[in-house]
């Protein structure tokens, strides 16, 4: 595989598109910033202009007709996400989705079907995957540092604007607490177990006005009974951390889904007292960009593939059904 370095586009001048993945596709060690692409070619070529990006698209058709593209960035909102995956991956180009990765699970698996056909490579942008945090906490519970893992507790949670005009309250674009904040928190669980939960319980408030889920919460229950309790809101306080209980102390971390430039820390709290691990500032985003750009090479797996985005997805959708039904709902194996 040639080491040149892969040549990326961005479908959409969404604003974690400008702030967040852009300047990490900038600063990749094996990625370059050759094209954005809206549906606007005055907001594309603005875009270009802030992160000096060659060119510039009217369409995002033209973009990925463009011979010179590798890979494609796709922050647009979920409910476009099917659409353009598949187009991406038939036109020959690498994929890195936004999270969600898609309005349900049978949608996942048509994009997977997509990029797998194509012989692309594809990763959903669960950025937070790449934070060294993550990995010390799977080797903290490994080692046993607070015994047997029984229970994660995490929150996603901030009031929102009441805009029309954002895409997170829009049914039309599939907006909503759960697809917006509660997927981290599904994600994080999962993670940390080890696993799919067997069966879950959830409930969620829908907005009279917006008509997209405002508020929820869901409990996850995995093997051995234990368990995952979730929540999800654009009308509570923030609240943002996320705890690992087990049968001898509790890991706890805040704000476990991070903007690039902050330090971080873990806190073990066990009849011992409270050791603090202190995290420098590590770009999540510029990590995923280079996770992807080493598969296309060949020289790695992408963290979160086809196959995790689909299994995740199933989970939100039993989440949806449960909320909906007032029941538990079993997950098949």
């Amino acid at each position: 595989m040639s080491a040149d370095p892969i040549r990326w586009g961005i479908l959409s001048t969404a604003r974690i598109a400008r702030r967040s993945v852009g300047p990490g596709i900038l600063k990749a060690r094996n990625g370059v910033l050759r094209a954005v692409a809206s549906r606007s070619l005055e907001r594309a070529r603005g875009f270009a202009a802030e992160l000096e990006i060659p060119t510039a698209y009217g369409s995002y058709e033209d973009l990925l007709a463009d011979p010179e593209i590798d890979a494609v960035y796709i922050p647009l909102p979920t409910a476009l996400h099917h659409r353009w995956v598949i187009a991406t991956a038939r036109a020959g180009k690498h994929v890195l989705v936004d999270k969600p990765f898609a309005v349900d699970a049978a949608q996942a698996v048509e994009m997977v079907h997509a990029c797998r056909e194509a012989g692309v490579q594809l990763l959903e942008g669960f950025m937070y995957r790449y934070d060294p945090r993550h990995a010390r906490l799977r080797q903290l519970v490994a080692e046993g540092a607070i015994g047997d893992l029984r229970q994660i507790n995490t929150a996603f949670c901030f009031p929102i604007t009441r805009d029309p005009a954002n895409v997170r309250l829009s049914t039309e674009l599939a907006g909503g607490a759960l697809g917006d904040l509660g997927t981290y928190c599904v994600s994080v669980s999962r993670l940390h177990m080890g696993g799919e939960p067997r069966r879950l319980a959830a409930q969620m408030t829908d907005d009279p006005e917006f008509g997209v889920d405002f508020d929820g919460n869901a409990l996850l229950e995995f093997d051995d009974g234990r368990t995952a309790m979730v929540a999800f809101s654009f009308l509570s306080s923030r609240r943002h951390f996320l705890e690992l209980v087990g049968t001898d102390g509790t890991l706890r971390v805040e704000r476990h889904v991070l903007a690039p430039g902050e330090s971080t820390s873990i806190e073990t709290h066990t009849l011992r007292g409270v050791v603090t691990e202190l995290f420098p500032p590590f770009d999540t985003y510029q990590a995923e960009v280079e996770n992807l750009g080493d598969a296309i090479r060949g020289e790695a797996a992408p963290l979160v593939d086809g196959d995790e985005a689909i299994r995740q997805m199933r989970v939100l959708d039993a989440v949806r059904e449960s909320a909906r039904s007032g029941e538990w709902v079993a997950l098949s194996e």
